[in-house]
């Protein structure tokens, strides 16, 4: 029984000793990213139940470089610069790892003008007794500035903007980032308009709502603005004085018998002779001595007061 254990613990040691180090330098998410290429990104992409041989023939036939690397890819890319490919940490992520175990891990690059090339992959990371990370999918292939966002792949025809990334010379790598940065500039045109569209009505039912008050004010606006003149000075009767305003102050006029029609206000104990139209301020308010709400001046007649 001893025997038997000295070997079973023999072999541990010895079969810990060789997985270890495989196991410390195996990949990891990063390097899985990093790594990858077009035949790799075949089982990712393209139609349910397709032929991978068929699929990557027909890349080859397309030009592409099947055993290309991403980061290379990226690297020699004349549109992308500061490539990086790191773990993904915000909230959201840490989330995905929680309910689904896997690593979010994106590839970003800058392109001019502030923008930028993000690819998102979901990874499966190495474990004990899983040595190795593998690329489970595609999160997210998309263009951004920091503000907008525009995902490029919303099809299997879309997938041709990722696979012109791995074309050796170059040339197709540079059409396809080109061609998505006018397909992002388009997608913030249309946001933009659409912000100005809902500015403009906003502003116009503002205007139309301001409209309304202004003719609702108007139409309960004091009738005293159409008095006409039945006295000398210019009032209804002699029983009702018009209070208006006189250079800023209350003033009135009324008919002073033998002295006739005289005004008289705050600003002045004496204003003149005449009506309360000879005097009053632009767009003076109008209201009826002894009316709620209605100011009388300091010189009014102490009789009319009481």
């Amino acid at each position: 029984m001893r025997t038997l254990f000295k070997l079973w613990l023999g072999a541990t040691i010895v079969s810990l000793t060789l997985y270890l180090p495989f196991y410390v330098f195996s990949n990891n998410a990063i390097d899985a990213v990093e790594e990858l290429t077009p035949i790799d990104l075949i089982p990712l992409t393209g139609m349910k139940g397709q032929d991978p041989e068929q699929r990557e023939n027909m890349l080859k036939r397309m030009g592409i470089d099947t055993s290309m690397e991403l980061e290379d890819a990226l690297d020699d890319n004349d549109r992308l610069s500061n490539v990086d490919i790191d773990y993904v940490d915000t909230d959201e992520a840490r989330q995905v790892e929680l309910s689904s175990g896997l690593k979010l891990v994106a590839a970003t690059a800058d392109i001019a003008g502030g923008k930028q090339l993000k690819i998102v992959f979901g990874v499966v990371p190495k474990r004990f007794l899983k040595s190795v990370a593998g690329v489970a999918g595609i999160v997210a292939f998309q263009i951004t500035d920091g503000k907008h966002s525009l995902g490029i792949i919303n099809g299997v025809s879309d997938e041709l903007y990722l696979w012109t990334l791995f074309e050796p010379t170059g040339k197709a790598g540079v059409e396809s980032v080109d061609r998505m940065v006018q397909m992002f500039d388009a997608h913030v045109a249309r946001i933009e308009e659409d912000k100005r569209a809902r500015e403009q009505d906003q502003a116009a039912q503002a205007n139309a709502q301001r409209s309304t008050q202004a003719v609702d004010t108007q139409a309960t606006a004091p009738q005293a603005r159409q008095f006409e003149s039945r006295t000398v000075a210019g009032n209804p009767s002699p029983e009702q004085v018009i209070i208006f305003q006189w250079e800023g102050q209350p003033a009135y006029c009324a008919d002073e018998g033998a002295d006739g029609a005289n005004c008289h206000g705050d600003g002045s104990a004496f204003i003149g002779q005449g009506s309360h139209k000879d005097y009053m301020d632009s767009g003076s308010a109008l209201c009826i001595a002894g009316e709620p709400d209605c100011k009388l001046p300091q010189y009014f007649p102490e009789d009319v007061r009481g």
